[in-house]
């Protein structure tokens, strides 16, 4: 019996798609071989059309076949299923460490915000959320950057730097709910939290921005006015946005 490396002319994820055939894998995962009756025997079909997904495996090199006298045996070749698993992988990884920071996430919304701080315009929700999402925008009241609104895109804010700061804050952005949130973690001088914008309409008609930012070491929260400094600072950014929009 052998396997022909080249002989795969049948893409294997769409030999893999159809339920029937993925049940014959797992059967003949638990066997060493079947003939073409015993495998029949498991479907309400005939053997042609058994048949017919078995030559569909076979050309996607996932199942190899031996004669026995007039009756051919199929057994499993399982390695071209590591490319289905390499491909799977990826993904794992992928939406693991998404859940990893959405728990993050979670568990500092749940907790009260280290700095809590609302803005109030008499722009449309539409221009504040721009002002939020757009790069040339948010140049004009925080700083200059590299912003894309896309869930899981890096970005970096960039401020004139001093001797004691580089001027540099590392970004993520974390969720996206338009034109209502958006998060994003805000990494500098060696610490890292979660920005949370909020826009929403009031009852007068005009919109509130709110600001809620979490995740300050014990060590920062405990140094005497450096949550009142970060408060400060985005007062600042609040007063520029509120000139940008006017």
């Amino acid at each position: 019996m052998n396997v022909n490396k080249n002989s795969q002319v049948r893409d294997i994820y769409d030999a893999v798609a159809d339920p029937t055939r993925r049940k014959i894998l797992e059967m003949l995962a638990d066997v060493e071989e079947l003939p073409l009756y015993e495998i029949t025997e498991h479907f309400q079909m005939g053997r042609t059309a058994v048949s017919k997904h078995l030559t569909i495996l076979k050309e996607a090199n996932l199942v190899v076949t031996r004669k026995v006298g007039r009756e051919t045996r199929y057994r499993l070749h399982a390695a071209p299923l590591k490319e289905i698993q390499d491909w799977v992988s990826f993904y794992e990884d992928f939406w693991k460490k998404r859940m990893i920071k959405l728990n993050q996430l979670l568990e500092e919304i749940n907790m009260k915000p280290d700095v809590s701080l609302d803005f109030q315009f008499t722009n449309s929700v539409e221009q504040v959320w721009n002002a939020l999402t757009d790069s040339a925008m948010l140049a004009k009241w925080i700083w200059n950057n590299d912003f894309k609104a896309e869930v899981g895109h890096k970005f970096q804010f960039r401020a004139e730097p001093s001797e004691w700061w580089d001027g540099i804050v590392d970004c993520e952005v974390l969720t996206i709910d338009e034109p209502n949130s958006i998060s994003y973690t805000w990494a500098s001088a060696g610490e890292t939290t979660t920005v949370v914008w909020t826009v929403a309409k009031t009852d007068d008609g005009k919109v509130n921005l709110r600001l809620d930012q979490s995740g300050f070491s014990e060590e920062t929260k405990a140094r005497e006015g450096a949550i009142e400094g970060a408060k400060y600072a985005w007062t600042e950014m609040g007063s520029n946005l509120a000139k940008v929009l006017a």
